[in-house]
């Protein structure tokens, strides 16, 4: 028998399930039709919502930046040192990636590429997650911390550099990674590193 659901209930369903699916399957690797079928209504239902695959991606992606800034907000909340909120940064992102490989695996999703001219607030989200980082640089450099550069362009190695090895955790790269303490020593390793690199 289908599900039937209030206005909005589906929306919020047809998100979460294609998390699940997602996080999964390791990849977004999904149909509107199948994540219709999974949650037992018509796939024309969830078309009422999703205009695509690509559209609920990009609901995801949202939804994905917002809790990815508000872990940001939160670890780095009373650090004034900069070289401690890179850290508390770095540190939250990869956890992040960790705990929400579905939201992960579509935030940076090659099908997003366009979606971003089609809902400009997917980007909008997307540059205040990453701006946290570039301001912390900034000061740092403002402070005499970091070398001076210009922060856009040391906020994308960084970034890049915490992405990189994000991904290769979920993925399962780092087989001897076989326990907490010693993901907790390899990630701050990882941190340490990009740091030094922007020392003075």
């Amino acid at each position: 028998m289908a599900k039937t659901y209030h206005h909005g209930d589906l929306k919020t369903a047809a998100i979460k399930k294609t998390v699940e699916i997602i996080q999964k399957k390791g990849e977004a690797d999904f149909t509107l039709r199948e994540i219709a079928q999974s949650l037992k209504v018509s796939h024309t239902a969830v078309y009422r919502h999703f205009k695509s695959k690509q559209d609920l991606l990009s609901h995801i992606a949202e939804e994905g930046f917002h809790s990815l800034i508000a872990a940001f907000e939160k670890s780095s909340s009373g650090l004034r040192s900069p070289r401690q909120r890179l850290v508390a940064l770095g540190r939250s992102y990869i956890e992040f990636a960790l705990s929400h490989s579905g939201h992960y695996r579509a935030m940076f999703h090659q099908e997003l590429r366009c979606a971003k001219e089609q809902r400009p607030e997917l980007e909008v989200v997307g540059y205040k997650a990453f701006a946290i980082l570039a301001d912390c640089l900034q000061d740092g450099m403002k402070s005499q911390v970091f070398r001076k550069s210009n922060p856009e362009e040391a906020g994308r190695s960084v970034w890049s550099g915490i992405h990189g090895f994000s991904v290769l955790l979920i993925d399962g790269q780092f087989q001897s990674l076989t326990n907490k303490a010693a993901l907790n020593e390899a990630i701050d390793i990882h941190l340490a590193f990009l740091e030094r690199a922007l020392l003075k």
